[in-house]
């Protein structure tokens, strides 16, 4: 292979990095914490993810080694992993959604705060990150498979999979290892994963373009992505969305 197209051939090499950032960005609220009680679902889905991880790190190594198919017996596998990582990773969101429900009425009951149920609702809805990861994972997912049989185009919407995985670890390092919760005491600290996603697509698109390579499946991702961070900043502010979210997240424990 060409040695412009280095970053796919070694795709693997920097899927590594995933495997640092994950034990940083889990190690206080997850491997510190371990034995300690916890929906059984949390660990359903860590073990799932994990799984996901190691076969994101594995699959370039066997496309760079001419293991093709392996590679493909673990892409059909791919086929039943990633729909057990959406189902429980949005029962891990769920939870969390229901448990901030429950502290927001106990709240009200104490006092302190006089939400009526639509203001809790939207409360509840106030900060979505998870979804949005969540629908950016599942769909740059689909697009891979999708042109499974376009090498080049599956290989970059596999990245675009992968730097799903910024948003969880990068934001919790930032926000628990650094006690960062905001950048110049406005911005939420979490842009910095939206900027590092971007950046990294901007810049593998920009060098797609200088070497004369089909430019249309990095677009397209940064467009999805970006897409998405506007809505995000913008969605939370609507009262129907308080709404849209009790919905999806039905049945109630």
């Amino acid at each position: 292979m060409q040695k412009k197209d280095n970053v796919y051939h070694n795709l693997g090499y920097w899927f590594l990095s995933l495997i640092v950032l994950v034990f940083a960005g889990f190690y206080y609220t997850y491997f510190s914490v371990f034995f300690q009680p916890r929906p059984t679902i949390i660990h359903i889905h860590f073990t799932l993810m994990t799984l996901w991880i190691v076969m994101l790190i594995t699959q370039p190594f066997l496309i760079k080694y001419k293991k093709r198919t392996l590679h493909r017996l673990i892409g059909r596998i791919s086929y039943l992993l990633v729909p057990l990582v959406l189902i429980f990773a949005f029962l891990t969101i769920r939870i969390e959604y229901y448990r901030h429900i429950a502290e927001l009425r106990q709240q009200a009951v104490h006092g302190l705060n006089h939400f009526s149920e639509a203001e809790v609702l939207k409360q509840a809805a106030k900060d979505p990150i998870a979804i949005f990861y969540f629908t950016w994972f599942a769909l740059f997912y689909i697009l891979a498979i999708v042109n499974r049989h376009k090498s080049s185009g599956h290989a970059r919407y596999m990245l675009a999979t992968a730097l799903t995985l910024l948003g969880p670890t990068v934001d919790r390092i930032i926000a628990i290892n650094f006690k960062i919760e905001t950048i110049a005491g406005i911005i939420p600290a979490y842009v910095v994963s939206f900027l590092i996603a971007d950046t990294v697509l901007a810049v593998l698109l920009i060098k797609d373009y200088k070497n004369k390579k089909p430019i249309r499946t990095l677009a397209a991702c940064l467009i999805i992505y970006i897409t998405g961070q506007v809505l995000y900043f913008i969605v939370p502010s609507f009262d129907w969305w308080g709404y849209f979210m009790s919905f999806i997240m039905k049945p109630a424990p």
